[in-house]
């Protein structure tokens, strides 16, 4: 056999050897990175998910037959990999569930020995009609469709989304009804977002290694290690407890950090007398309906001039709610969110519309990290506003503002497992 641009062909021995080499070397180097994963676990998860994940993939869509080789690769993974980047052992059903990208509930780790076949008939298919013309050795590249790689290319991918969906609701039901739920929010756009970030300290992406596994805790619906069994509030602690209880200020800590951060992405986009705690107009409301705010001391968290309308002023109002908590269990996230922005629209609207001439928008956040459909709408607006004043492109702006949010988030939910630990 003979080695060929970064692959071999050969013999089924001599592949089977060169891939054997190549998965002791990948092994020793995963094994190098569980050690970092101890102390460091969101630099050793970003550097697997990123880096050391995709050094076999080359190799699995150029080499056929191959995925028995990967059986040490894939118990180095389950046995130490990831037992040292959560601090625990997981379970069978566990691992089925980390094997998902991370927008179907999972943690992208996937196994190596499933990804083999499935690579290469991948590869295979979309290269299908160029290796034909290169096994003809016709050299006229005018009849290489393009657009048909494109399409198989696209094929593919929908192939993949069904057969994610497909295991996701398998492995979905082999979990308690209430952790089945956790799973779906751990799905919400943005809600995942920290997962696939870069750990890049000048923008405020990292976390320490406590930190990380209590944040996969949280998304899982795990118990969280080393809290105290009781509330410091007398009452019995768990993960639902720590959300809502109100001793310490951490939910008005939540609050007020993530106003802050609506503040600075509305400065950022250009907007002019951004304002928080804007106080409203006095009123003596006897036109207003009676479910509408009427006090003096009434206050927006956020206002600022020029979101939707040139000289026209928004106000914004925030509520984090934890999807969780027992006035919640029975309502589905979509039904959470649209209580939430009705019950904000019709204490404060009217009076924003007939006495301060402006409009409203109320920004609803779960604590999972996801958001109401008004607030999804607003960010959008903002990466438009963002992306035409840098000349950035919209997709990477709307990508930043979502992992933006949900650090402020996931930082206020560590910040609270913390407080109870000490």
């Amino acid at each position: 056999g003979e080695r060929h641009l970064g692959a071999v062909i050969g013999s089924t021995a001599f592949k089977e050897e060169f891939v054997k080499r190549k998965v002791e070397i990948w092994n020793r180097e995963l094994i190098e990175l569980s050690e970092i994963a101890v102390e460091e676990p969101q630099l050793a998860y970003s550097a697997y998910t990123k880096g050391l994940a995709h050094r076999w993939k080359y190799v699995q869509r150029t080499i056929p037959e191959i995925s028995h080789l990967f059986v040490p690769l894939e118990s180095t993974i389950c046995d130490v990999f990831i037992p040292k980047l959560l601090g625990r052992q997981i379970s069978e059903c566990e691992r089925e569930l980390f094997k998902l990208p991370v927008r179907f509930g999972g943690l992208g780790i996937q196994d190596p020995v499933e990804s083999a076949d499935r690579e290469y008939q991948a590869s295979k298919s979309v290269t299908k009609e160029l290796t034909e013309l290169m096994c003809q050795q016709d050299t006229d590249l005018a009849k290489f469709n393009r657009y048909e790689m494109v399409s198989t290319k696209q094929a593919i991918r929908i192939g993949r989304e069904i057969e994610f969906e497909r295991a996701y609701q398998d492995v979905k039901g082999k979990f308690s009804d209430e952790n089945a739920r956790f799973l779906d929010m751990s799905r919400e756009k943005g809600s995942y977002s920290w997962l696939t970030a870069l750990p890049l300290r000048a923008l405020g992406f990292v976390i320490n290694k406590e930190g990380f596994r209590d944040a996969i805790c949280l998304r899982y619906n795990w118990a969280v290690p080393g809290i105290p069994r009781q509330c410091v509030c007398g009452v019995k602690n768990n993960n639902d407890h720590l959300f809502i209880c109100k001793r310490g200020g951490y939910v008005h800590i939540r609050h007020d950090a993530l106003v802050q951060t609506e503040s600075d992405l509305l400065h950022e986009a250009g907007c002019k007398d951004v304002t928080t705690e804007q106080q409203l107009i006095p009123t003596r409301g006897d036109h207003l309906r009676s479910r509408t705010e009427k006090g003096d001391n009434a206050r927006m968290d956020v206002a600022a001039t020029g979101v939707y309308g040139r000289m026209e002023r928004t106000y914004f109002d925030v509520r984090v709610t934890y999807p969780n908590s027992p006035s919640n269990k029975s309502t589905t996230p979509k039904q959470l969110y649209h209580k939430h922005e009705v019950e904000k629209k019709a204490k404060y609207e009217e009076r924003i519309l007939e006495v301060e001439k402006g409009t409203f928008c109320p920004l609803v956040y779960s604590t999972t990290g996801g958001v109401g459909h008004l607030c999804e709408t607003h960010h959008k607006r903002l990466a438009r506003l963002i992306a035409e004043k840098r000349k950035e492109d919209y997709p990477s702006v709307i990508r930043y503002i979502r992992t933006e949010v949900r650090f402020v988030l996931l930082r206020s939910s560590v910040n609270t497992d913390v407080s109870q630990r000490n």
